[in-house]
């Protein structure tokens, strides 16, 4: 009986020890912290939790929809209107996905930098091989 009462103390204290450790590691609020480092890794200017909601990235982003498209058509050297225009928390820090043509293109919602462009549909070619990149949405704008 006292074997058993050692043994189940042992367990709870690893048991313990694992939660603390995956706190601390998640602790900071961080997307890159809690899933590892995202590919293409990027940096914004405006760090954000994932759990903050739509409301909340409208009231932090400095930049409008409207501006986030004009640094994506000019990234691109294009006057076309986008499909898709949607903040969302990318690498941790808040930006908007502009979709123009074949091309997405993330835009720093703080500073309306271009962060990253690529190829529509390379992210999800990416998460086929085990990369996440898990935004969540936020409300859209069309053009």
């Amino acid at each position: 009986m006292r074997k058993n009462a050692v043994w189940m103390l042992l367990a709870a204290a690893v048991v313990a020890s694992v939660v603390a450790l995956a706190q601390k590691a998640g602790g900071t609020g961080n997307a890159q912290s809690q899933m590892g480092p995202q590919n293409p890794s990027y940096v914004g200017s405006l760090p954000v939790r994932e759990d903050q909601g739509a409301k909340a990235y409208q009231a932090l982003a400095k930049v409008t929809a409207e501006e986030a498209v004009r640094a994506a058509q000019a990234a691109l050297g294009t006057t076309q209107s986008p499909s898709k225009v949607e903040l969302g928390v990318e690498n941790g820090y808040l930006v908007w996905e502009v979709v123009i043509g074949d091309q997405e293109v993330k835009v720093d919602a703080g500073n309306g930098q271009v962060l990253h462009r690529e190829a529509v549909g390379h992210e999800e070619a990416r998460e086929g091989e085990g990369e996440h990149e898990d935004s969540e949405q936020g409300e859209g704008a069309e053009d």
